[in-house]
């Protein structure tokens, strides 16, 4: 295929893509506009477009109407479910902020601050960047290192599962469980 053929039809799509979202965009302003009026309505517009617009479909609608979901979302717009359902927890403003791809600072081990675009970024490093309210400060984010390094220290301090449970002078025994002569023993010096 011709490059520069290619190249033209890459723009057309693009705009064409762009008339789509900002066609959602407007979808979604009527239909905010309409259940702000009457509540009701919301029924009449499901039933009317059930054939077009899926169930799910029209709290997006009313999101991307309120500007709570940036209409990139609708779409997808990320690399993965997890760093989407990320984004769309953060303020609409936050949200359009990554999406012209803003670089934010990321606290790397050692200290060290770099300048990451949250596109590019991995669902842990959203997850560290962000809370629900927007960027994390690096003192935050250093915060936010240590609680989840203590806690998965905590997992891994976790004792080992005995096959029974004391509970008073009462011992549960999980199914299907064989004790020997000394775990026997063991199990009634602890009651």
């Amino acid at each position: 295929m011709d490059i520069v053929k290619a190249n033209g039809q890459i723009r057309e799509f693009k705009e064409a893509l762009q008339a789509g979202i900002d066609g959602f965009v407007r979808c979604g302003e009527i239909y905010v506009e309409a259940i702000d009026e009457d509540p009701r309505v919301a029924d009449k517009f499901r039933d009317e477009f059930s054939d077009v617009v899926p169930t799910a479909m029209w709290s997006n609608f009313e999101a991307i109407g309120r500007k709570w979901m940036h209409p990139r979302l609708i779409m997808g717009g990320m690399s993965n479910r997890k760093k989407a359902n990320i984004v769309k927890r953060l303020p609409y403003s936050m949200q359009e902020r990554i999406f012209e791809h803003e670089r934010f600072d990321l606290l790397v081990e050692g200290g060290d601050v770099l300048k990451v675009d949250p596109m590019e970024a991995t669902d842990d490093q959203l997850d560290q960047m962000f809370n629900q309210s927007g960027a994390r400060s690096t003192s935050e984010q250093r915060a936010y290192i240590e609680s989840k390094r203590a806690k998965e220290a905590a997992q891994v301090e976790t004792p080992e599962v005995l096959p029974y449970k004391i509970e008073g002078s009462k011992v549960t025994f999980r199914r299907y469980t064989t004790l020997t002569r000394a775990e026997l023993k063991r199990l009634l010096t602890e009651m």
